[in-house]
């Protein structure tokens, strides 16, 4: 190593200084430079990690042999492998004896290390910790290291990079997800809705123009767009989309209200427009089922508990309303005076309403959501369970209105899906 050599020297001609008065003699004083004889050489500087050929060699490192001292000399190398730029820090460097080992030919007197596309995929996602899909560049180091003898030996160094591909994926995660372009009057977040931590949802006015979807992740940024290229929308139905680096954008057509939902799970967006929103649920029955009493229609914005886990008094559950479906309703113990919910009960839309004669009716009279009916179409009452899907019966016939599920005790987060009729419960 050039740097060991010249401090080596700069002692010696500092002692020759100090001598003496004689004159100074260059042929008699000058030390001839070190000759290192080792060589390094990446055999395959461009590699593609294969994942169909995990346990097969990608790349390849070979050396020659140090230069030749006295036998009083133990010469060892060491190894070493590592992302450029990380400078071989303890926490990211693969170092030989420990993470891999080399081998010497006796044929060619040369030393080499082998890594597989398994190693080194495996190190990039973990050790490495790199961006999915970006390559990224190698350092290969050999240090060839004297021990013993009478003198210090300046060691040799030498360094070769590889330039590595890795196994190109599908990347559909999140980190923040976003709405630009012109089409918003200003960058703003898309969030994660209560109920599914892998659907995002927002309403809000977009003018005509182009709409972005950027995502972060993993310290990069995104694009979502339709798998097939195109630019336009398919107004209220679920699109195909992939995330890409290339920036990409939806050309909105008119000004007006949009609902935006991306269901990260099945790699879809939909984009509402207010012609093909969905709707809030409204339930049109006959008080008390009976068919002489007249219609009433109510939108249900909330639900009301009653029955034993109530106390057999009425609870107004505050529910929040999913900004991807309307129809969709959350109890959130973590942000509701309730806190949790347990015990048996149905749940009423409304807890008092009046028909068109301007007749009052109360819970008992309304239409209401709870277990199914026997096979026979008799009320009965079921227990659901933990963290399962439990399908609910609507109605507001006497059978139903007088059949009880059971809802866990402790649920503090339950899920309500009126467009499915389904109830989830869970604890969090």
């Amino acid at each position: 190593m050039k740097p060991i050599y010249y401090i080596k020297a700069a002692v010696m001609g500092a002692a020759v200084l100090a001598a003496a008065s004689c004159t100074y003699d260059p042929y008699e004083t000058d030390i001839d430079p070190t000759v290192e004889t080792m060589t390094l050489k990446c055999e395959n500087p461009m590699v593609e990690i294969d994942e169909n050929n995990l346990n097969a060699p990608a790349l390849t490192f070979t050396w020659s042999g140090a230069r030749h001292l006295p036998e009083e000399y133990v010469l060892t190398y060491k190894a070493e492998l590592d992302v450029l730029g990380n400078s071989f820090g303890s926490k990211t460097v693969i170092t030989s004896g420990v993470g891999f080992d080399y081998t010497y030919d006796d044929a060619t007197g040369l030393y080499s290390a082998t890594f597989t596309n398994e190693q080194l995929n495996n190190w990039y996602k973990d050790r490495w910790a790199l961006p999915a899909n970006k390559n990224f560049t190698l350092e290969f180091r050999v240090m060839a290291q004297w021990n013993g003898g009478s003198e210090f030996e300046a060691p040799e160094v030498r360094k070769v990079s590889a330039e590595v591909k890795p196994i190109q994926i599908i990347i559909f995660d999140c980190d923040r997800m976003m709405l630009g372009g012109n089409a918003i009057a200003e960058a703003t977040d898309i969030n994660k809705t209560l109920e599914n931590e892998n659907v995002y949802a927002w309403k809000g006015a977009l003018t005509a123009g182009e709409l972005q979807i950027p995502i972060e992740f993993d310290g990069l940024t995104y694009y979502l767009r339709n798998t097939d290229g195109s630019t336009d929308i398919t107004d209220g139905t679920a699109m195909a989309v992939e995330m890409t680096e290339t920036k990409s954008a939806w050309n909105i057509p008119a000004a007006g209200d949009y609902r935006i939902v991306v269901n990260m799970t099945e790699k879809t967006a939909t984009i509402y427009s207010e012609a093909t929103d969905l709707k809030p649920l409204v339930v049109t029955f006959h008080p008390s089922g009976a068919d002489t009493n007249p219609e009433v229609s109510i939108e249900v914005s909330d639900l009301y508990a009653y029955g034993g886990g109530t106390g057999w008094g009425v609870k107004t559950l505050n529910l929040v309303q999913s900004l991807a479906d309307p129809q969709v309703f959350i109890f959130d113990g973590a942000n509701n005076e309730l806190k949790t919910l347990g015990g048996q009960m149905k749940f009423c839309i409304s807890k008092s309403f009046t028909d068109s004669n301007g007749t009052s009716y109360n819970q008992n009279n309304s239409f209401c959501y709870t277990c199914p009916l026997t096979a026979e179409g008799k009320r009965q009452n079921i227990n659901a369970e933990l963290n399962k899907v439990f399908d609910l019966n609507g109605a507001a016939d006497g059978e139903t209105r007088n059949s009880y599920m059971g809802v866990p005790s402790g649920s503090n987060f339950i899920v309500f899906d009126l467009r499915h009729n389904t109830f989830l419960a869970s604890k969090k």
